[in-house]
């Protein structure tokens, strides 16, 4: 049978009950009133058993109930319920509108309105009838404290007649009541810097720096943010400025931006962690909930702590860097000074920056990139800083700052530090700090009268000089690191060596030949001629010859396995080898040799050439004297082209021949005229250059020295002269009795004079003195010069050496490097360490 029809047929059944298991379970009326292959069963419902059932013949409405088979009205029926828009604050009530129907009934008694555990509202109306609009006002205390959520709530009626609406025809809906402000999920602060490492992780910013952006999430699930209500807030303070600019993130929330002022967030000259909330409401007036943020205001200068000489930084200590030697040995480290040159591998000075002055006094914190140290007014130095300790360190190197030293080398740098703080803050300036400072760095007291100039090795890290000791030795080999003594020389030789009284020469080229090994230092005493290797320890081979008359220095030619001394006696000329068993100096090339009526002066040499002046007294009555200059040719091989001119004088220094100096001609002093000439190299022909005699009562006290325009007279007084016009450029002194043959450094000339008993520093260009040092008689040892220095060597390093009567070997730290020497100079009057200029040499390097 057709479903449709069966049922239809059970729908003309008078019965109120209609069991037909073919009809199923039910949970909604829904499901009997729709059947699966389509067809509808009007009237059917879903009883109270889960069982589909058929009572009347139509599907009552929402307030009807089906008995007997009838449609039977309950109550009103309660329609177009109406919330107001929008929330209310708990403070405010929710006002709802609602329509009640009893068109069916006997007409409205009364409307309420219901909210789970809380009292019923009774609605009001003005309308009569059988259909009426009622109004409903929810209090806004019917809210949970803080909370949002919508309040759902129920509108019955009921009738004249007592009947109460069914739940199915009651009305509902949500009262929107906002108790609970919006919520801020924190902000974001960029820029800036970050804290240090310990502090409250936040971004510090410079009070008086530019205003910042920090970024607000604000979300509220009631009524919404009142974004034009948002402000940062210190206390009764606002620190943004403007309306922040907000942007929708979520269908609840915002990202509001805020531009804060910093020098609203705290007073000048603080610093200090500001906490700060994000105010304002949302729609319903309620306020954003309790927050807390945090940003760094800095406008506090950070404080430095820096002093020289205390426990900070203490001076080096007595002796540090120096041989332990006190009773022959002084140390510019004496616990009161730095080195002028040299503490800055060895010693750094330190500041420490603070930030913070305790609790509640914080900033943020300490640049470690900003530190800075000014040495006398020039930014010669690198500040680092140590994490570990919390300082910053720079070398203690003052060679660079503005000196001025007293006559014991010492004297005073001012220091000065700066850092600033993480935002920029500089620190609070502390006063230059002032820095003892010494140009010593050390002096040696041996029992060797001075005479040559030192020699220098970097290589073997020696200084090594040479001079009178009549009873030990009389050379002396100090180390430059540290002023200890090496080794000594001489008194063990056979013969033994008691006096040099001409500089010594020294080669340090490497050989790797076992007859001929490096390094080997020449020496002239007396009539005997020495070459001595330098083994570990001190001389440990050694060979000599006799040469009479022997006079000047040594002169290398070649280096190292091909070297030879070439030395000139009163009337020959030698050039020797080391023999390496000892005994006598190998000579294996022949020696020249001239009549023995010649006396020849000391030698000099350039390239191939050797030059001296000679006195010729020639036999027979009346007696006559040839006086002159001579040059010799040596090939390394053999002597060879002799050339001789007889002037009428010999080149000399006092009473003694001298050495002629062949720059690029050949000048020589001659003392009896007080006066000096020049002659041509090639042929010893003289060149027209008439040069104004010295002074009468002046001496000549060694042979002249040239660089660039100008030739140097060491006499009673330093006196430069023109090379172009043999006019005086400039002198030294007055009568300063006499001068020591000038050094000659980069920008200063350095000469030292037996009236004072100094060593005086010279600004090349102008001649001004820059200082005098004399020593001090009061040190242990003594340091006070006893006579006129001897030449001065300049190392490479800046340390100058020299030696006096007195037996002191002097380093000095002088601020400036050798020379470099151009053609055509002679810049002392050795020439070199090597005693030679020796451009035809070629790779040979005298060091």
């Amino acid at each position: 049978m057709n479903r449709k029809i069966a049922v239809l047929a059970l729908l003309s059944c008078a019965a109120c009950y209609s069991g037909d298991p073919d009809l199923g379970k039910c949970n909604t009326d829904s499901d009997c009133v729709n059947l699966a292959d389509g067809g509808q069963l009007p009237g059917a419902f879903c009883s109270s058993k889960k069982q589909c059932e058929y009572a009347c013949q139509q599907i009552c409405g929402l307030a009807e109930s089906c008995v007997n088979a009838t449609c039977v009205l309950l109550g009103p029926e309660v329609q177009n319920v109406n919330p107001q828009a929008g929330w209310v604050s708990p403070s405010q009530s929710f006002l709802v509108t609602a329509q009640v129907d009893d068109s069916k009934g006997p007409g409205i008694a009364s409307a309420t309105l219901r909210v789970l555990g809380k009292p019923d509202i009774a609605g009001t109306t003005t309308d009569t009838g059988k259909i009426r609009v009622y109004s409903f006002s929810i209090p806004g205390a019917y809210q949970a404290s803080g909370s949002e959520a919508p309040i759902p709530f129920t509108i019955i009626a009921t009738d004249t007649s007592g009947g109460v609406t069914p739940d199915r025809a009651a009305g509902q809906g949500q009262a929107r009541i906002d108790g609970l402000g919006p919520r801020s999920n924190g902000v974001t602060i960029t820029g800036g810097v970050a804290a240090p490492p310990g502090q409250t992780p936040i971004r510090w910013f410079a009070r008086s720096g530019s205003n910042f952006p920090a970024v607000a999430n604000i979300t509220d699930a009631g009524s919404g943010v009142k974004t034009d209500s948002l402000k940062l807030m210190v206390g009764a303070t606002q620190i943004d400025t403007g309306i922040p600019s907000c942007a929708q993130a979520t269908a609840q929330g915002f990202n509001c931006t805020f531009m804060i002022d910093p020098k609203l967030a705290i007073a000048a000259l603080a610093q200090g962690e500001v906490n700060f909330k994000v105010v304002g409401t949302d729609i319903a007036a309620n306020a954003v909930q309790d927050n807390t943020n945090t940003v760094g205001i800095d406008d506090k200068k950070p404080t430095i702590t820096f002093a020289i000489g205390g426990a900070q930084n203490p001076y080096p200590a007595a002796n540090a860097n120096c041989n332990a030697d006190p009773g022959n040995l002084f140390c510019g480290h004496d616990g009161a000074h730095f080195w002028r040159s040299g503490d800055g591998n060895n010693y750094t000075l330190k500041f420490s920056v603070s930030d913070s002055s305790g609790t509640g006094d914080v900033g943020s914190g300490v640049n470690a990139t900003s530190g800075k140290c000014t040495i006398n007014g020039v930014a010669t130095c690198t500040v680092t800083f140590d994490s570990a300790s919390g300082n910053f360190t720079f070398p203690a190197d003052f060679s660079k700052g503005s000196f001025a030293s007293g006559p014991d080398g010492t004297g005073t740098l001012n220091v000065t530090v700066d850092a600033a703080d993480g935002v920029g803050n500089p620190a609070v300036q502390t006063p230059a700090q002032s820095v003892a400072v010494t140009r010593v760095k050390w002096v040696r007291k041996t029992p060797v009268a001075f005479s040559g100039a030192p020699v220098l090795s970097a290589r073997l890290g020696l200084v090594i000089a040479a001079g009178t000791n009549l009873a030990g030795d009389p050379i002396v080999a100090v180390k430059v690191a540290d002023g200890s003594s090496a080794w000594s020389a001489g008194a063990a030789l056979a013969p033994p060596v008691t006096t040099v009284t001409s500089n010594i020469a020294l080669d340090t080229t490497t050989s790797t030949d076992a007859a001929h090994p490096t390094p080997v230092l020449y020496v002239n005493s007396g009539d005997s001629f020495y070459a001595l290797h330098i083994g570990d320890a001190g001389i440990d081979k050694s060979c000599t010859n006799s040469v009479t008359g022997l006079t000047g220095s040594p002169m290398i030619f070649g280096a190292g396995v091909s070297a030879l001394a070439v030395v000139t006696g009163a009337f020959t000329t030698h050039a020797y080898a080391l023999r390496p068993a000892g005994g006598g100096c190998i000579e294996d090339i022949p020696f020249f040799a001239a009549a023995n009526t010649f006396t020849f002066g000391p030698p000099s040499a350039k390239g191939s050439s050797i030059y001296f002046g000679f006195k010729n007294t020639l036999p027979g009555p009346p007696v006559t004297t040839d006086l002159g200059i001579r040059s010799i040719q040596f090939s390394g091989t053999a002597f060879a082209a002799l050339s001789s001119r007889s002037l009428g004088k010999q080149p000399t220094a006092g009473t003694n021949p001298a050495a002629i100096t062949p720059a690029a001609d050949l000048f020589f002093g001659v003392n009896a005229d007080r006066t000096f000439f020049r002659h041509a190299a090639a042929d010893l022909a003289p060149i027209t250059w008439t040069i104004t005699p010295l002074p009468a009562g002046f001496n000549i006290f060694s042979q002249p020295l040239v660089s660039g325009p100008i030739m140097l007279s060491s006499s009673n007084v330093l006196t430069a002269f023109n090379l172009s016009d043999a006019q005086t450029a400039w002198t030294v002194g007055t009568d300063l009795t006499q001068v020591s043959p000038p050094t000659l450094a980069s920008t200063t000339i350095f000469v030292s004079d037996q009236l004072n008993k100094e060593m005086l520093s010279l600004d090349a260009s102008t001649q001004a003195q820059r200082w005098a040092y004399t020593g001090l008689a009061t040190t242990t040892p003594s340091t006070r010069m006893s006579s006129v220095a001897t030449e001065a060597t300049l190392g490479s390093d800046g340390v100058l050496y020299f030696g006096d009567s007195g037996g002191r070997l002097y380093a000095l730290f002088v601020d400036d490097t050798p020379l470099t020497t151009a053609a055509g100079d002679w810049p002392r009057t050795g020439y070199d360490n090597c005693n030679s200029n020796h451009s035809n040499n070629a790779g040979f390097v005298c060091q």
